[in-house]
């Protein structure tokens, strides 16, 4: 079989290789991303939960920044 051929098709199955590995670590890099916001979110919710009505949670990190006010405030009367 002719040397260049030969040289031709590997240099194409290892590119593809390394696509394929290339495809793989970016998917392993989302799903990882995905499972720290879902704990991240359960984290929030379990401490959410804990809160009184009336109550206003603030947390920053990693560049996010999240406020939330639990339950109905109470606003009766003019401002």
């Amino acid at each position: 079989m002719d040397p260049t051929l030969m040289t031709t098709i590997v240099a194409g199955v290892v590119s593809l290789l390394g696509l394929f590995a290339r495809l793989l670590y970016k998917a392993a890099q989302d799903r990882a991303e995905v499972r720290r916001t879902e704990l991240a979110q359960q984290g929030l919710s379990e401490r959410v939960k804990s809160l009184p009505p009336g109550s206003r949670l603030s947390e920053r990190s990693s560049g996010r920044s999240i406020e939330i006010l639990i339950g109905a405030a109470d606003h009766g009367g003019a401002r």
